[in-house]
């Protein structure tokens, strides 16, 4: 299993909508997101390779 870790703003399809430099103004929620999906994959002993863009884990 692999998951890559990006917010909702930072998918392909919106890169002409949100531009990169906009996304500091967008409530972030991956954090929340990958705690759930942590907790998901523990309850059913999944293990997983978690992919991150450099942008989050600057943060």
């Amino acid at each position: 299993m692999s998951v890559d870790v990006e917010d909702y703003f930072q998918v392909g399809a919106f890169e002409h909508t949100i531009p990169r430099d906009a996304w500091e103004q967008w409530p972030c929620r991956v954090e929340a997101n990958v705690e759930r999906i942590l907790a998901l994959f523990a309850r059913h002993d999944v293990h997983a390779t978690f992919f991150t863009l450099g942008w989050i884990a600057e943060r």
